[in-house]
């Protein structure tokens, strides 16, 4: 005697297609939110690089060893920060220079006074500004 029924073993197309459009989904939610990790991540070197930059003068400027916005900068240069946005550019720059991504730029008020601030990927702000003061 043959077997009439046919063996149901296996997965038909359109349950496959189906489950290949899920995994697209997810995979793509998944890459978004990585990407946004990203940037989060990226933003907090920033903000890392306002708070040495903010302690090393400030440190600095208890010896008195500061008094002009090019000794300050040079100074914080000098500690070799990553700028995580751009690498070929310094992670900390005077104001009197042009706006660069991911870099801590600093400001003098007067000469006791200076403000640090980071930039993001739009060069808006990150974070609060931070203080140097005697």
């Amino acid at each position: 005697m043959y077997n009439l029924r046919k063996s149901k073993k296996g997965f038909t197309l359109i349950e496959l297609m189906v489950v290949v459009a899920i995994i697209g989904v997810l995979a793509l939610l998944g890459l978004r939110m990585y990407t946004g990790q990203q940037e989060k991540a990226k933003e907090a070197i920033v903000k890392a690089n306002v708070g040495t930059a903010q302690t090393l003068i400030q440190a600095e400027m208890a010896d008195g060893a500061i008094s002009d916005l090019d000794t300050a900068v040079t100074l914080a240069l000098a500690a070799q920060m990553h700028n995580p946005f751009n690498d070929a550019h310094a992670a900390v720059i005077a104001s009197t220079t042009a706006k660069v991504v991911g870099a801590v730029v600093v400001t003098m008020s007067t000469t006791s006074y200076f403000t640090f601030q980071g930039l993001n990927a739009d060069l808006g702000p990150v974070g609060d500004a931070l203080t140097a003061q005697r």
